[in-house]
C-alpha cells in the first residue's frame, strides 16, 4: 500500500516538474525563469526522497542533501550575475 502511494506520488511530482519546465521555457524575464528552475530543483528534491524508501536506500537522502547545497549555491550565483553582471 506504502509502494502504490509514493509512486503515486512520483508520477505526481513528474507531472508539476513538467509544468514547471514549461514555465520556465517560456517565463518572460529572467526572475521568472529563475524561480521556476527552483520550484524544479524542489520538487527533484522531493522525487529522490520518495524513491529513498522505495529502493531500500538511505543512500538517497545524501544525495538529496548535496542537490540542495548545490542548488543553493547555484542560484545565489545566478542572481549575483542578474544584480551586479559578473560573478
Amino acid at each position: 500500500m506504502v509502494e502504490q502511494v509514493l509512486t503515486i506520488m512520483q508520477f505526481g511530482l513528474a507531472a508539476l516538474i513538467i509544468l514547471a519546465m514549461i514555465r520556465a521555457f517560456t517565463g518572460p524575464t529572467a526572475a521568472d525563469r529563475l524561480v521556476a528552475i527552483n520550484f524544479i530543483v524542489g520538487q527533484v528534491i522531493l522525487f529522490i526522497l520518495v524513491s529513498s524508501p522505495l529502493h531500500d536506500l538511505g543512500l538517497y537522502i545524501d544525495v538529496a542533501l548535496v542537490f540542495v547545497l548545490g542548488a543553493f549555491i547555484a542560484s545565489i550565483g545566478v542572481l549575483k550575475l542578474l544584480e551586479e553582471g559578473k560573478l
